[in-house]
């Protein structure tokens, strides 16, 4: 099967204790650098991976650059000999050297899994960034982006959800909203998605693929969802075209690789956000652009190369973090 990344479809689960339509990220980060300087990606399955230092043996390693996790996760199956647990450690990466970074040790991946890690949207969050997938480098701004493209279609996106992460040892961590919505238009059908750059695929709900009709897609077999209850497997197929719903001719992409799941897959973030979620946005989709966020503004800068159709190679799993639990 080629190389294996369970992370690819990763939506990360949270214990709750509220939610918002619209929040700002919390309180807290420390770094030390000015930033702005690209750094090197790499695009295994259509999901970008970056070099991190944790300041921990055994050094740089690879991880996930995830907009679809609201933590830091890193392995401790065969990557770092670290009791699972929240530690907050000093992180070089992505140009800048951050201070006190909490990071969530659990059994997570497969030991010979390549890559340690994810790095979440806890930290995005805090910065304008870009995300560039044909020149493969990501970028921090944290003065702001020091111009912008006119010729670029603007997206409004909402920043919500947060709440606790708990750990497999009961252990919990609080963390705000990281969880990017914005409308997309499928074959036409306008539905709410979360921006997840950790997944390979676009992931859409049965009820979704119902509504659109099944008939004459093409089939591309079955890849391995990992999920709390065990793993499955699901039906791996295509939508004819996707695009945002704010600039649906300058983005529109057809052809898009696209798992299909049960509506339960995506439930829980109708949960953390009071909001009916029905898709991820996955490498599949994304990597067709450069990506600007606008934290403050709420907006995606999207530039489109003019490559309409990227085929990721090979087929891969999915797998989500540990269980969810939600309170009143």
């Amino acid at each position: 099967m080629g190389r294996l990344l369970p992370a690819a479809c990763c939506a990360a689960l949270l214990l709750l204790s509220s939610f918002a339509c619209d929040s700002e990220p919390s309180q807290g980060l420390e770094y030390v650098g000015t930033g702005g300087e690209p750094v090197s990606i790499r695009l295994s399955s259509l999901t970008p991976e970056v070099m991190l230092d944790l300041d921990i043996e055994p050094g740089p390693q690879t991880f996930v650059l995830d907009t679809g996790s609201p933590v830091h996760l890193a392995d401790v199956t065969g990557h770092y000999s670290v009791d699972v647990g929240v530690h907050r450690l000093q992180m070089t990466g992505l140009g800048l050297v951050f201070l006190n970074l909490p990071f969530v040790f659990e059994d997570f991946f497969e030991s010979w899994v390549p890559v340690s890690g994810l790095l979440g949207a806890n930290l995005l969050t805090y910065f304008d960034w870009e995300l560039n997938y044909p020149d493969l480098t990501v970028t921090l701004f944290p003065a702001g982006f020091p111009e912008r493209d006119p010729a670029d279609a603007r997206i409004n996106f909402t920043l919500t959800g947060g709440g606790r992460y708990r750990l497999s040892n009961g252990e919990t961590l609080d963390v705000g909203a990281t969880r990017h919505l914005v409308y997309v238009d499928l074959e036409g059908t306008r539905i709410l998605a979360l921006v997840d750059s950790g997944a390979s695929y676009m992931v859409i709900k049965q009820s979704v693929l119902d509504t659109l009709g099944a008939a004459g897609r093409p089939d591309h077999g079955t890849t391995e969802v990992v999920t709390a209850y065990g793993v499955i497997s699901a039906p791996l197929t295509e939508l004819e075209t996707v695009a945002f719903s704010d600039a649906p001719e300058a983005t529109q992409v057809s052809g898009v690789y696209t798992v299909v799941v049960s509506d339960d897959f995506l439930a829980s973030l109708r949960v953390e956000t009071g909001r009916q979620v029905d898709a991820l946005i996955g490498g599949a989709y994304l990597s067709q652009f450069r990506l600007r966020f606008a934290t403050s503004e709420r907006i995606i800068d999207v530039h489109t190369t003019g490559v309409k159709r990227r085929t990721p190679t090979p087929i891969v799993p999915c797998r989500l973090p540990p269980v969810v639990e939600v309170t009143p």
